[in-house]
């Protein structure tokens, strides 16, 4: 039975304490307030992103959302767009492997605050402490990912595969990551925990950019085909 991280119990003092930090008050940012899952399914297939999106039709005020393997929570009977193409991703998987405990999937942003644009990080970076608050955020991901112990880790978001590789950030990871010719994609080599742990580092899964048709099984096939070298 896979058992989960809870995200609520563990880390929301924590981010309640960075959200409520009179150092950030300028930060126009923080009174939309955060958005963050409830729990990861630790030993899982972890989509890492960048940050929860806000529309003009999004209510202020900061959640952690519970949503099961379908995508769905208690306040709404279909998945939310977002994460259909992990769901797909995931179903496709386990009718591949046939395994006696199903693979799980999870998702984490590595950012918290509430904007679909992921130029706003820029903005944010132009104010006082804002480099700060970002690397707080970041700080607080990468304990999360740690704990996760995730099976594979799948990044679809440059501005997360930026930060995860620290490409032109001052923020800091700390992961160190190698390509594997054995897996056919890159690994982490320097963490105790996650040593050896598979990234794909990928397109858009979903929206205007999205990768084509063909792109998506491919990178279907090959998670596979990393699965199965992992067992061995």
């Amino acid at each position: 039975m896979n058992t989960t991280l809870n995200i609520t119990d563990n880390f929301k003092t924590e981010i309640d304490e960075l959200w409520n930090n009179e150092k950030f008050a300028e930060i126009e940012v923080l009174k939309r307030g955060y958005g963050v899952h409830a729990e990861v399914i630790k030993n899982s297939i972890l989509f890492i992103g960048i940050n929860p999106s806000y529309t003009k039709n999004s209510k202020q005020g900061s959640y952690f959302i519970h949503l099961d393997q379908d995508g769905i929570n208690e306040q709404r009977d279909k998945p939310f767009s977002y994460f259909t193409k992990f769901i797909d991703i995931t179903r496709k998987l386990n009718n591949k492997q046939n395994t006696p405990i199903p693979i799980s999937w999870s998702h984490i942003d590595l950012l918290f605050h509430r904007e679909t644009n992921q130029k706003f990080i820029k903005q944010i970076k132009k104010t006082p402490n804002g480099n700060e608050f970002i690397n707080q955020q970041i700080l607080i991901a990468k304990k999360i990912i740690v704990q996760s112990e995730p099976k594979i880790i799948i990044v679809s978001n440059t501005k997360a595969r930026d930060f995860l590789k620290n490409k032109n950030n001052q923020d800091e990871l700390e992961f160190e990551f190698m390509f594997d010719k054995e897996l056919g994609t890159e690994k982490i080599v320097n963490h105790p925990t996650l040593k050896n742990v598979p990234v794909f580092f990928t397109s858009m899964l979903t929206g205007q950019r999205a990768m084509d048709l063909g792109s998506y099984e491919r990178l279907i096939w090959h998670i596979n085909f990393v699965l199965e070298k992992l067992k061995k």
